[in-house]
This record gives structure tokens, sequence and C-alpha cells, in this order.
């Protein structure tokens, strides 16, 4: 039945989708076609969505010979972090931010927003459903697709590559500074009876073991990405002086009792000390402590001249 239809959107040509879905395939990305002059996937070629994107030339020949005029969806495989920017001023205002941003592949949507095309660390994952950044969504990462060039939408508008697109391997890494906002917040520390003079070891080893409860009952399908984000905080807390190894030790024992690999929980581990080392979780021994309790915190610190609100 596609086989009747003629192309209607706007000069769009009935091979250029098929060779932009040729291209985009040979050089490492899974691509599905979509209905013509639209942003969802076409039902009657891929029922299942993007679960069906594929590398395969034979697969796309039959796509997009029985219609021509069906836009292309790249589904970036799971190392690719596509930044989907809606509102073009984050773009403008995130670039700035981050001026390594402006050599990364990107491409103009028909709003006047950005797909900009990023790898992550081999040990990092983030959800797609997760959005740190206002105007900013995650595409990508094997789990969210985007429309790319030549599609056009029925008003004529379409999709135009600013920066070309490469392989995935060649594509330039996140800037740290920025990965770190896409990340979870690290939890805020338990309430606890600590003594006004700062935190004790004892206190940070029973930080240490709400972090390893939470990750041992991760939930499937939540697993990487809560070692992560309690990995950052565990070895946030090195510099007020937890060990780093009893900090990767019971982590990984927690890791490994969710049903996490072994060697995925041991790659998340490094990256989280690597980068949550350097940075000290920020501590407040008091304030999240009853009235009471800081009350008489408060009268014992009196005496040295401090006082806690």
């Amino acid at each position: 039945m596609f086989n009747n239809h003629r192309s209607r959107f706007c000069g769009f040509s009935a091979s250029r989708g098929l060779e932009a879905a040729r291209a985009y395939a040979r050089m490492g990305y899974p691509v599905l076609p979509l209905h013509p002059g639209e942003k969802r996937p076409h039902g009657g070629l891929v029922p299942h969505g993007l679960k069906e994107a594929s590398q395969d030339p034979a697969t796309l020949e039959v796509w997009w010979r029985s219609c021509p005029e069906a836009g292309v969806g790249i589904l970036a495989p799971e190392g690719v972090l596509v930044l989907d920017f809606d509102d073009p001023t984050a773009w403008e205002g995130l670039r700035q931010e981050h001026p390594a941003l402006e050599a990364a592949p990107r491409q103009r949507t028909p709003k006047g927003g950005r797909h900009v095309f990023l790898r992550l660390p081999d040990r990092v994952r983030l959800s797609a459903s997760v959005r740190a950044i206002p105007g900013v969504d995650l595409r990508g990462m094997g789990r969210a697709y985007v429309v790319a060039w030549p599609t056009r939408l029925k008003d004529g508008r379409g999709y135009e590559w600013e920066v070309p697109l490469v392989r995935p391997e060649a594509l330039p890494p996140v800037p740290q500074a920025l990965l770190l906002k896409l990340l979870p917040p690290p939890p805020p520390p338990r309430p606890a009876w600590t003594p006004v003079e700062g935190a004790s070891p004892k206190r940070l080893r029973a930080l240490l073991g709400s972090y390893a409860e939470a990750v041992a009952r991760a939930p499937e399908g939540t697993r990487h990405l809560t070692l992560l984000r309690y990995g950052l905080a565990a070895f946030g807390l090195v510099g007020h002086g937890l060990s780093p190894e009893e900090a990767e030790a019971t982590l990984l024992e927690a890791a490994l009792a969710s049903g996490l690999p072994e060697r995925e929980a041991r790659e998340v581990l490094r990256w989280a000390r690597e980068v949550g080392e350097p940075r000290p979780l920020p501590l407040e021994p008091s304030a999240s402590l009853p009235p009471r309790v800081r009350w008489a915190m408060n009268r014992r610190a009196r005496v040295k001249g401090v006082a806690h609100e």
C-alpha cells in the first residue's frame, strides 16, 4: 500500500531518506522510519517502535522502498548521550557555560532547538526520564530516539545538521562539569547525634551503611544509577575521614547483593571515586536534628562561643 504514495512534503526526496538512513547506519547508529510529516515511528513498518531500530541494509531498503516519504529517526547507542534542547535559550546559555559543546555534532530542530551528540564515560549511565536542566531532555543511550535530517514535518519545517554527525567513538566526551549536573544529587546525610566539633568516624560509618542498604535494595533497572548516586556520596565523605577502601568494599558488596555484575559495579565505583573524592559532601551535623537536641548542643556550644541555628 505504501508504494503508491508520492512525496508531498515540501521537496522531500524519495531517495534522500533511504540514503540518510544508510549513512547513519554505516556510522554505527540504528535507525527507524517515521510517519511521513510526523515525529512518531511508522506503525505499519515498525509496530514495536524504537525496539525495531536497525542498521541492517536490507531492512532499511525494505522500509524506505515501502514508504519513500518516511522520516528518519536515530536511536543513538548506549554510550551516546543526545542533549535535546526544546528551548533555544537553554542551548545558548549552556554553550556559553560549556564552550566545548560548540564542537559537538549538532542538529537544528524545526522550532529552533538543538540535538547535541556527546560520548558518555564508559562507566556512566543516565536516565532518559531525568530532566536535570530546564529546557533539556536526555535522549539516545539506546533508550530514546531523536528525529533526524532529512525529515520534514507537514508544515515544511525540517531538521538540519549544523555540525556533521560522526561515529560514536569519535564524539567528544560530555564535559565533566556538565555531567555532574546531569547525575542525580547525592542523598542528604541522615540526622545523627553528633558532637558540635564535627562528624565522627562512627557517624560516617553509619552513613555509609545507609547508602549500602539503599544500593542493596535497588530494584532492577535502577541498580547502576543507584550505585553511582550513592558512590558519589560515599566518596564525598572521604574528606571528612571515611576510608575510601572501606567505602568501596562496602558498596561493592551491596551492589553484588542487588544483582549488579561485579565488573560493572567495580567500574561504577572506580569512576565515582575519581569524581566524588575531590568534592567533599557537605555535612550539617545539627541542621536536621529535633529542636530539643539542637538546643542542648547549642547550650554546650555557647560555652565555646559557637551557636548553631
